[in-house]
């Protein structure tokens, strides 16, 4: 968002200049140069039929404002959108797999693909030869970097303001809940499980994408999960291990247990969550949705999950 004092003439003229264009460089031929997570693309300077590859890419898009212009998107179970986005998702014309081929993908008559670093090798070279692609990094590096893949669908549409505002919003809600809860933020641990994979544990701590949302509202997780993680360069804060060990991520007051966007635990999940290590602790256990960050959506959801966690333990 831009304040400041202007002219009506001059703040007109600002509208335009955020909505219209961004930040992308306006090419001759009606293309636009932008930035997408630190590597540039040739897009359409107002693309208006775009077939996104991956959820993530669909995600962004939707609350950056393009859910009206995305023709094809990856098809999710509706419990795994973000209950905010979810009418937008279903309004999307056609749903697609992923990895379908280019030319299934092509078939929907795109003028822009918004794909990902995580298809079938050779994929994003093949839509290539039928429109222009944007790619989100979804994998290495680049995984946690979700307010960048947001931030690039905003310079895609030319909404950077819409993202900017979001963004502006979540801060300032992340501030309330350190005032409004912090007798039991200081008093009280936080660490956030889930299990994907039988006979393996996953935990999330304050470097991961809910570790960095959460501490900026003040949480502090617990000693088990503040280091680097299992693979740090790709999966910061994110710890891998056996389900024997579970006992091991259990030093915090309140945890967290990944689930879907309408709280239901899969069967994995709900093993975890009756195991009689969490189960008979007495400890704070809260469904948080999905655990990794793909929209300001979602990471208002985690934080709608935290509030209930606090609540609860401040009555505990």
């Amino acid at each position: 968002m831009r304040r400041g004092l202007m002219s009506a003439a001059a703040a007109g003229l600002a509208a335009v200049v955020l909505v219209g264009c961004s930040s992308g460089t306006e090419n001759v031929g009606g293309d636009r140069t932008v930035d997408v997570q630190g590597t540039e693309y040739t897009v359409p300077s107002d693309p208006q039929r775009i077939v996104a590859i991956f959820n993530a890419a669909t995600q962004s898009l939707i609350e950056a404002g393009g859910g009206d212009r995305i023709v094809a998107a990856q098809e999710l179970p509706l419990s795994n959108v973000p209950t905010a986005n979810r009418a937008a998702y279903q309004a999307i014309p056609a749903k697609v797999d992923m990895d379908a081929s280019a030319e299934s993908q092509a078939s929907h008559n795109p003028d822009l693909f918004v794909s990902v670093d995580f298809v079938e090798p050779g994929l994003n070279d093949e839509l290539a030869k039928f429109a222009p692609v944007a790619i989100m990094q979804v994998s290495g590096k680049g995984r946690p970097d979700w307010k960048g893949r947001s931030k690039a669908a905003g310079e895609i549409l030319g909404t950077s303001d819409k993202i900017a505002q979001l963004d502006a919003a979540l801060t300032a809600r992340q501030e309330d809940i350190k005032k409004r809860f912090a007798d039991v933020l200081g008093s009280k641990t936080v660490t956030v499980l889930d299990s994907y994979e039988r006979g393996n544990l996953y935990a999330y701590g304050a470097k991961s994408m809910v570790g960095t949302l959460f501490t900026a509202a003040g949480v502090r997780f617990a000693p088990s999960v503040t280091g680097d993680g299992t693979s740090p360069d790709t999966n910061p804060g994110e710890f891998e291990s056996s389900s024997e060990k579970l006992g091991s991520f259990l030093d915090a007051d309140i945890v967290m247990v990944v689930s879907d966007f309408d709280r239901k635990f899969d069967e994995l999940q709900t093993a975890l969550v009756n195991n009689p290590l969490l189960a008979g602790s007495g400890k704070t256990v809260q469904s948080l949705g999905l655990g990794q960050i793909s929209s300001y959506a979602q990471a208002d959801f985690m934080l709608d999950s935290l509030e209930q966690a606090l609540t609860k333990a401040r009555s505990a």
